[in-house]
């Protein structure tokens, strides 16, 4: 009795700190997942992007943002413009307390390319433990495969996927795992 209602009353306690990513996914804004979150954070502190967010009348403030376009801006502030969304979210905070980590690249080993990662992989526990890596030694990782992409990391590197064909088609070098780890890993 005593040991449960302590458990559940410290869970209570430990859910109320809560990641600044989380949350911003959590409000469930269209067009805003966590990449969108991520580059947002990135530039922002949470309390400060919140008040830009209420506060602008220019609805393509975030736009100027790597990888956040005009509609995705646009998407954004709208969302902090319904009074009822603004209640609702502060509410919330008046109840949590927002952690935002500085993620600061701990290496340059990827500094300056943008990859995208495709299919399973073998070496990492999944994509976004490679995506991270990437992130941590300076490289970005997007979601598709455009003029700007420097590498598409696929282990079946003879795929006949819609990205390793985009990838052949912009002359994007696809490599492996392994090649990856080769070339940028630890």
């Amino acid at each position: 009795g005593e040991k449960s209602e302590a458990n559940i009353l410290q869970s209570i306690e430990d859910s109320r700190e809560v990641d600044a990513e989380k949350l911003l996914v959590g409000l469930s804004i269209p067009l805003v997942g966590g990449d969108v979150a991520r580059r947002l954070l990135a530039a922002y502190q949470f309390n400060e992007l919140i008040d830009l967010a209420e506060n602008t009348e220019d609805y393509e403030i975030f736009s100027s943002l790597d990888g956040i376009g005009p509609e995705k801006s646009r998407s954004f502030v709208n969302w902090f413009k319904d009074e009822q969304n603004v209640r609702e979210l502060n509410n919330l905070l008046s109840e949590i307390s927002v952690k935002q980590e500085v993620k600061e690249a701990s290496g340059n080993k990827c500094e300056g390319l943008t990859f995208v990662v495709t299919g399973d992989v073998y070496h990492y526990r999944n994509r976004d433990e490679l995506k991270a890596y990437i992130e941590s030694q300076g490289g970005k990782v997007t979601g598709s495969v455009t003029g700007k992409t420097t590498y598409l990391i696929n282990n079946d590197i003879n795929s006949t996927s819609g990205k390793n064909q985009k990838a052949r088609q912009l002359g994007v070098p696809v490599i492996s795992e392994e090649e990856f780890i080769e070339r940028f890993g630890e």
